[in-house]
C-alpha cells in the first residue's frame, strides 16, 4: 500500500472575518512579504473583517485536495505572546490563528490535519494540549523568536514529558525568521533545542535551521551538527525553495548522510520558486517545474529534480502515525475518508 504524502508545515492565517478569532497586527500587515502574501492570496489588506477567512482555508484545502503528488497538509496554528509570569500579550501579539479555528477548519476539510500551537508558558498549557489532542492535533508548532517562548527552559519539562508520552512532534521554527520583525534573535539558534532532544521529545526543526536572508547569524550547521548526536531530531523543508534559503536546500539534495532526517514540508503560502536553482537543474528542468501550477506539486517535483529521495515524502506519514490519539489514527488509517 502506498503510503499517504503529507506536507508538514502548511499555515493557516486570517483577519478574524467570520468569528475565526485570527489576527494580523496591522504592524505586521504593512510589511512588504506580509503584503504580498495577502494580496497574493486574496486576503483584504487594512484589518477588513468582512470577507469570512474561511474563504482563505477553504482554497489552502482545494489546492491540497487537487494536487497530484501531496495527499494531506498539516495545517498550523499560531498562539499568542506569553510574558514569563505566563500572562497573554494580546498588544504584542502580531499574529494569531487560535486552536480552536483550526481544529474546525480540519473537521471541514480532510485534507488537512491539526498542527497546533501551545505557548508552554501558559497556565493552562497542559490542559490545552490534552484538549489539542482530543480533537486530533498530529503536531505542536513553535516560533520562538515571535511567540517567546525559550525551548531551553527547564519550566517546558512537564510539557515536553506529556509529548514524548503522546509521541506527539514538536515542530519549531530554526534559523532566520524574515517575514515577521526580529525580536528575540538567540531564541533562533538550534541548539536551544537540546533540553526537549533530552526529554525525548521528536523534534522537527523548521527550514533546518537555514537562513531566510544573506546577512547575520545562520543555524544551518548547528542544525546539523546536532543531528549526529540526537536521532530524535529531524528537519524540515518548508520555506527552503527561495532565494537565501535555496542554497541550504540544494546542498542537503547533495547530503546523502542527511536524507534519513528530513521531512518534507512546504511554507504555504510561500510558495516554491524555480528560478533559484537554475544553476543546479539547467534551463530546461526549470522551464518543465514551472508549467506546475498547483504549488503542493510543483515544491514536490522541486525537491524531487534536485535529488532528495523518495523516502522524503514519506517521513512526514511514519512520524505523525505514530501520535497516541485520533490524530496519529486518522493518518494511520489514511485520512478522514478522502
Amino acid at each position: 500500500m502506498r503510503v499517504p504524502v503529507i506536507d508538514c508545515h502548511v499555515h493557516l492565517a486570517g483577519l478574524g472575518g467570520g468569528g475565526s478569532g485570527c489576527r494580523i497586527a496591522p504592524r505586521l500587515a504593512r510589511r512588504l512579504p506580509v503584503r504580498y502574501l495577502l494580496w497574493r492570496h486574496g486576503i483584504p489588506p487594512g484589518g477588513r473583517t468582512d470577507d469570512p477567512d474561511d474563504r482563505f482555508a477553504a482554497y489552502l484545502a482545494a489546492q491540497v485536495a487537487t494536487a497530484q503528488r501531496v495527499d494531506f497538509a498539516v495545517a498550523l496554528a499560531f498562539d499568542a505572546r506569553y510574558d514569563e509570569a505566563g500572562h497573554r500579550l494580546d498588544n504584542e501579539t502580531l499574529f494569531f490563528v487560535p486552536n480552536d479555528y483550526l481544529l474546525s477548519v480540519c473537521d471541514r476539510h480532510p485534507e488537512l490535519l491539526p498542527g497546533v500551537s501551545i505557548h508552554p508558558y501558559r497556565e493552562d498549557a497542559l490542559d490545552e494540549l490534552e484538549r489539542c489532542v482530543a480533537g486530533g492535533a498530529v503536531a505542536v508548532k513553535w516560533l520562538p523568536s515571535v511567540q517567546g517562548m525559550d525551548p531551553a527552559e527547564r519550566r517546558c519539562i512537564p510539557f515536553y514529558e506529556r509529548l514524548v508520552e503522546l509521541a506527539l512532534p514538536l515542530i519549531c521554527h530554526t534559523g532566520r525568521e524574515h517575514v515577521f520583525p526580529p525580536r528575540f534573535l538567540p531564541l533562533e539558534d538550534p541548539r536551544r533545542l537540546v533540553l526537549p532532544l533530552e526529554v525525548g521529545v521528536t523534534v522537527i526543526a523548521a527550514h533546518a535551521g537555514s537562513l531566510g536572508a544573506l546577512t547575520g547569524r545562520e543555524g544551518f550547521g548547528d542544525r546539523v551538527a546536532l543531528s549526529a548526536a540526537w536521532p530524535n531530531l529531524y528537519a524540515d523543508l518548508s520555506g527552503m525553495s527561495i532565494p537565501g534559503r535555496g542554497r541550504h536546500l540544494a546542498l542537503l539534495a547533495r547530503c546523502r548522510h542527511l536524507h534519513d532526517r528530513l521531512v518534507h514540508g512546504s511554507d504555504y503560502p510561500v510558495e516554491p520558486m524555480v528560478l533559484p536553482f537554475a544553476r543546479d537543474l539547467g534551463r530546461a528542468r526549470v522551464r518543465e517545474l514551472r508549467r506546475i501550477r498547483n504549488p503542493f506539486d510543483r515544491d514536490v517535483a522541486l525537491k524531487g529534480a534536485l535529488g532528495l529521495p523518495a523516502a522524503l515524502f514519506d517521513r512526514a506519514y511514519h512520524l505523525l502515525s505514530r501520535v497516541r490519539g485520533p490524530g496519529g489514527a486518522t493518518v494511520h488509517r489514511g485520512g478522514r475518508g478522502r
